[in-house]
């Protein structure tokens, strides 16, 4: 009996100890478990327009450790109200101490309106005692994205640009509300280098052609991030620049914030997608190529790729597979251009044909202005559109449409095109010595009389006035009507927007102290593109109007110390006769600069030396002992 008792004692001692060490994990499980990020995740506010519910989510400010809800600009009449909705089970809320229900209202809301906002569980313990700001943007139409795996797309890391997922879109226009509902079909993540960034870019697509923003009706759609470009407009103004040098197709764009289930992501630019169809490129998918210039690294599998003898590289996009025919076909045509492009006279070797009869010069000078008065790290390497007939008798070489304009206007990662007093798009060498991708056919463009003729025409006639247009009219408009947004997109993103970007303005920085305006930098960077499109136009005017005589100085950086991934070397048009200016002064702890030398004649030169014929000059440096 006294073994039996035991044993019994036994056992209750052991499923005690159990249930207390089960109660002790659970305690430790709770205690580490992030009560306030998963109370979040489940919290909306729910605002109703034309009758339809739009949620919309707290985002959490981790450095100021606060709340923002950033609010759509049809949000921004009298009597704002708002439904509080979560899971009741998971804690309660309290808003300037007053206790709010799951579906409780809070109303008398009004732009930048301030709140002491409590989560608390079911236990009674904080989890979070914060302030709570109510921001509202100003004109422009914001897209709503129901994506269906929102926990794949909430993840901030998220890069998978295979993965596909579908959705619902709303647009709410600036005043008004619902101006477009649709289902999505497609919703994925698309670019090289933006897509690695925090704020991504976007491809949307629908079961049918849809009309958003008074832009032509079309199935694909691209979301730009302009995650890079401190001035959101470099790609707005470049666009629309293009479109108003020619009648042939070239992509539309208009500034939307996004919001992908509920989260405020910024200010975007939705734009048409480059392709072959109606209302785009208005050319037939099934007889004919769409030719884009690429970078070696960038090659995905399931593309076709091809190399002209010269080494440039081109993808090629046709309906359905190349088949080895058609590669070969358009391979031969390629050479066939590059044959003519080299050559001293202008005509190809291949066919004996000029140049003018295997490349349109008019498309191809209006593309090679807007790379030139962009100032485009990737000109005449990346993301450089050309189509062409299949059929062999009718094969001639257009260019465009222009694409991606984010690195230019100064912000680029390559000092050769941060000189704006400079003609870029005819420098081959765009990249180190021994690169692949190098500006081949552009700058042999270029070298070609009768082109630089046809450039000459379209400059004078089309592109100074409309460069006027920019300057005076067209830049302002765009900050007045994007300055709300970008303020609250620099805040949702904080400093981390600066590491994004090439190149940042000079004495650019961030308060330490103040509100959500501290991050603001748009004036500054605006600034920049001003300054440099301002010298960019006056020197093309000398070039092409004024037909000034202009040296050409290349000044080599071949120093230890710089980064020679990125070709250091800058070129510099100085009219004959006159100093040249500007030239940098490279410094390096550990190193004594000792200025710049002709390679020629050995003689220093420096700001203020006058410039009388072409030359090469290099810096010189010498490590302190």
């Amino acid at each position: 009996m006294r073994l039996l008792n035991d044993s019994k004692a036994l056992r209750i001692a052991m499923v005690t100890g159990s249930l207390l060490a089960l109660i002790l994990i659970l305690i430790v499980s709770y205690g580490r478990t992030d009560h306030e990020r998963e109370f979040l995740e489940h919290l909306t506010f729910q605002g109703e327009i034309d009758g339809q519910c739009m949620e919309l989510k707290l985002w959490k400010d981790e450095l100021q450790d606060c709340y923002y809800l950033f609010l759509p600009s049809c949000f921004g009449g009298e009597n704002l109200s708002l439904t509080v909705c979560y899971d009741g089970s998971m804690g309660k809320i309290s808003i300037n101490n007053v206790p709010f229900r799951n579906g409780a209202v809070l109303d008398n809301i009004n732009n930048e309106s301030l709140y002491q906002f409590q989560l608390s569980g079911p236990l009674g313990v904080i989890y979070a005692d914060k302030s709570m700001q109510i921001l509202i943007s100003e004109n422009l139409p914001a897209m709503m994205i129901t994506a269906e795996a929102e926990e794949l797309l909430a993840l901030e890391d998220f890069e998978n640009k295979k993965y596909v997922e579908t959705g619902d879109l709303v647009i709410l226009d600036e005043k008004t509300g619902i101006i477009c509902t649709e289902e999505l079909k497609k919703f994925k993540v698309r670019g090289n280098l933006t897509a690695t960034l925090d704020k991504k870019p976007y491809k949307i697509s629908f079961n049918r052609p849809v009309e958003l923003l008074g832009m032509a009706p079309a199935v694909n759609w691209t979301l730009l991030a302009n995650a890079t470009d401190g001035s959101y407009i470099r790609n707005k103004l470049v666009l629309d620049l293009a479109n108003s040098a020619t009648d042939d197709y070239e992509p539309d764009g208009e500034f939307v914030e996004l919001y992908l289930n509920g989260s405020y992501q910024g200010l975007y630019l939705l734009t048409e997608a480059v392709e072959m169809g109606e209302n785009r490129l208005n050319i037939s998918a099934e007889d004919h190529y769409l030719l884009e210039m690429e970078l070696d690294f960038r090659q995905e599998e399931n593309s076709t790729y091809l190399t002209t003898e010269r080494g440039q590289l081109f993808e090629i996009e046709l309906e359905g597979k190349v088949s080895e025919k058609e590669e070969e076909q358009v391979r031969g045509f390629l050479n066939d251009i590059e044959s003519a492009l080299f050559s001293e006279d202008g005509i190809s070797e291949i066919s004996g044909k000029p140049l003018e009869e295997l490349i349109d010069f008019d498309s191809w000078a209006v593309f090679w202005l807007v790379n030139e008065i962009s100032g485009d790290h990737d000109t005449g390497i990346a993301s450089q559109f050309a189509y062409t007939s299949l059929d062999p008798e009718e094969m001639k070489l257009y260019a465009g449409p222009v694409w991606d304009f984010d690195g230019t206007m100064g912000n680029v990662n390559t000092p050769l095109f941060g000189n704006p007093q400079a003609l870029i798009a005819s420098i081959e060498q765009s990249r180190p010595e021994g690169n692949a991708n190098q500006n081949r056919w552009l700058a042999a463009m270029y070298r070609n009389e009768k082109f630089r003729q046809k450039l000459e025409e379209k400059y004078t006639q089309i592109f100074d006035k409309q460069l006027q247009a920019v300057l005076n009219t067209n830049i302002d408009g765009y900050v007045e009507t994007i300055r709300r947004s970008a303020c609250l997109d620099a805040l949702r993103w904080h400093e981390e927007r600066l590491s994004w970007q090439f190149v940042l303005p000079p004495g650019l920085s961030i308060q330490e102290q103040g509100d959500y305006h501290k991050y603001d930098t748009l004036d500054e960077n605006v600034a920049m593109v001003k300054e440099f499109l301002s010298a960019k136009r006056e020197f093309l005017y000398g070039l092409f109007a004024e037909h000034r005589d202009y040296c050409v100085v290349e000044v080599r950086n071949d120093a230890p110390f710089l980064n020679q991934d990125y070709n250091q070397t800058i070129y510099y048009w100085v009219e004959k006769g006159t100093a040249i200016e500007g030239l940098p002064l490279i410094q390096e702890d550990g190193y004594e600069f000792y200025g710049y030398t002709d390679c020629s004649s050995g003689e220093k030169v420096e700001n203020g030396t006058i410039i009388d014929k072409d030359c090469v000059v290099e810096g010189n440096w010498m490590k302190n002992e």
